[in-house]
């Protein structure tokens, strides 16, 4: 009963950002535009994917190694952290491609960003996930009432409220820890990028797998196009990664378990996946015809749920692949994903626009499952 309900906080502690974020694009869009939101959407877009690089799979790695080594926590992650540190001034490259002001709030956001994520491996090994969902709650609080106190719109000043934000949510989780009740203790290593080298490079194929769809929108389509594909995709990921957020609490457990215990959190898995997909469809349906009006037709709603049901199938045989430390064949899978993905939507995205896009990432999804499940066909697969 005690893993459930840790499993149910962390999905709705997890699930919270991405819907507090789809919510700010919502009321973004209907109060500025969507070629005004588009701009955020355009900056935003770069700042995420620079700290995300900084990140360096260090979530993974150090939930691994806290679990090998639990009297060194403190210096592991500090260890890490300003090792990562290093790689910093990357953001410095935000000054080619915004103006002075922007950019410095851009690079600030980086380092906001760069640190709040530093702190989700202690927030997942010692599951603090209460003290995060209210951070997340307040953070997005500050974002969503400059929606409404702002009236002319201007990045700069979103892009305030954005380092506002994070600075909150940095501070309550830092509260919740109370690192400074611990022995304070680093050692810059390089090893810290060798240990976290195949994390790093299993989250960044998959970041290139899941989201070059935006990234060419956003170079070949107009900004109000790139606002609601952002809305639509945005909202048929989170349904995707409801399978992502009910596994993550077990992998602190993950490599003592079972391989009856996986298996048996699969087949929950395959048992939720249709009909909470179909459900969450419908609900995205709602949001965007009745309250959005995106008008689009019903084939795009029908496409994203079958993006979106795939991960639950797929996503306890990316565990098992991580505990037994094939963490190359899940990078091999991904690129192949992004190799598919980017060709088709290449290819279809002059023609047919956003729905060539989904068309695209549902055509690879599903190709991916098959890659999985052909990987387990001779190893006692988990489903």
């Amino acid at each position: 009963m005690d893993k459930l309900k840790i499993s149910i906080m962390n999905t709705i502690r997890g699930f919270s950002a991405p819907v507090f974020g789809f919510l700010i694009a919502v009321f973004g869009i209907k109060n500025f535009g969507k070629d005004s939101w588009g701009i955020v959407i355009n900056a935003m877009l770069w700042i995420f994917f620079i700290a995300f690089s900084l990140g360096w799979g260090n979530r993974s790695h150090l939930v691994r190694k806290y679990s090998r080594e639990p009297s060194k926590i403190a210096h592991s992650f500090y260890s890490n952290f300003f090792s990562r540190s290093l790689l910093l001034p990357v953001a410095l490259l935000l000054f080619f491609f915004f103006p002075y002001e922007i950019a410095i709030k851009c690079i600030l956001l980086v380092v906001l960003m760069h640190t709040y994520t530093a702190l989700d491996s202690l927030v997942v090994y010692h599951q603090k996930f209460g003290p995060q969902f209210l951070g997340e709650l307040i953070a997005f609080t500050i974002v969503f009432a400059g929606l409404f106190w702002v009236e002319n719109f201007d990045l700069s000043t979103f892009l305030l409220l954005y380092c506002i934000s994070f600075t909150t949510k940095i501070t309550v989780v830092l509260i919740s820890l109370q690192l400074w009740k611990e022995s304070f203790s680093f050692q810059l290593s390089l090893s810290e990028f060798k240990d976290g080298f195949w994390f790093f490079a299993i989250g960044f194929s998959g970041w290139i797998f899941s989201k070059i769809d935006i990234y060419i929108v956003d170079f070949y389509l107009p900004k109000a196009q790139l606002s609601e594909y952002q809305l639509l995709i945005t909202a048929f990921l989170m349904l995707q990664s409801v399978s992502g957020y009910i596994v993550l609490p077990f992998q602190k457990h993950m490599y003592r378990s079972s391989p009856d215990l996986l298996k048996n959190i699969q087949k929950k898995l395959n048992i939720a996946a249709i009909p909470l997909c179909i459900l969450g469809g419908f609900g995205i349906w709602i949001i965007m015809e009745l309250f959005v009006s995106l008008n689009l037709p019903l084939s795009y709603y029908i496409l994203g749920v079958f993006i979106a049901i795939p991960s639950f199938f797929y996503s306890m045989n990316i565990m098992e692949l991580m505990k037994n430390n094939n963490e190359q064949k899940i990078i091999y899978l991904n690129l192949i994903g992004f190799g598919i993905n980017f060709m088709s939507i290449v290819f279809l995205i002059k023609t047919y626009g956003v729905f060539g896009v989904l068309v695209s990432v549902c055509i690879t999804q599903w190709i991916i499952l098959l890659l999985f499940k052909l990987k387990f066909k001779n190893k006692k697969p988990l489903a």
